[in-house]
Parts: structure tokens; C-alpha cells; sequence
């Protein structure tokens, strides 16, 4: 019987933390809109699940997020991180695009 009581509570409790739903923040609590991709790269080799895609756009510090098969720009700066996806769902580089904001 308290195998039984165990199992179930040990179910109920996975189950519980599968249907929460993921919220990102930035850790100083905004985003700057300035694309960064030092903070990002570790995430290259992973699966691009959009739990993982939305944490990049958030660590990367950008507003919007592309992905496909084309090369990831090079660039730093801009308001959008581009994760390029190769074979089998796995990203392969991470770039800046779009907008560049103006260094002084």
C-alpha cells in the first residue's frame, strides 16, 4: 500500500511540473533590444525547442528571434538573435541581426 501512495504522489508531482508554463525574464528584469551573443553560445549543440529558443532570445538580450537553415549572421549588435537549425532539430550557430544601434 505505501508503494502504492508513493508512485502516485511521485506521478502527480511530475505531472505537475510538466503543465506549468515556462516564463523567462532577463535577470536585471529588462531587455535592451541590443543583441549579445556571449551569453548564448552554450546553446549551440542543443535541441532548438522553443523552451530553449525563448530562453536564447532572452539571454541574448534581443526583442525578436529568427531561425532556419541559413547562416547565422556574424554580427554583434542589432535587435534580433537568428539561431540557425541544422540536422536533427540541433542549432549550429548563433548570430545577431537587424536593426544596429549606434556606438558612441
Amino acid at each position: 500500500m505505501r508503494l502504492v501512495l508513493t508512485a502516485a504522489a511521485v506521478s502527480l508531482a511530475l505531472s505537475a511540473c510538466a503543465s506549468a508554463p515556462l516564463a523567462f525574464a532577463p535577470l536585471d528584469g529588462t531587455i535592451s533590444g541590443t543583441c549579445h551573443t556571449d551569453m548564448v553560445k552554450g546553446a549551440v549543440g542543443l535541441a532548438a525547442a522553443q523552451p530553449t529558443l525563448e530562453r536564447i532570445r532572452v539571454d541574448s538580450d534581443s526583442t525578436a528571434l529568427s531561425t532556419g537553415d541559413q547562416a547565422a549572421p556574424a554580427t554583434e549588435g542589432g535587435s534580433t538573435v537568428h539561431v540557425q537549425v541544422g540536422e536533427h532539430n540541433a542549432i549550429t550557430a548563433i548570430g545577431c541581426s537587424g536593426t544596429s544601434v549606434a556606438m558612441q
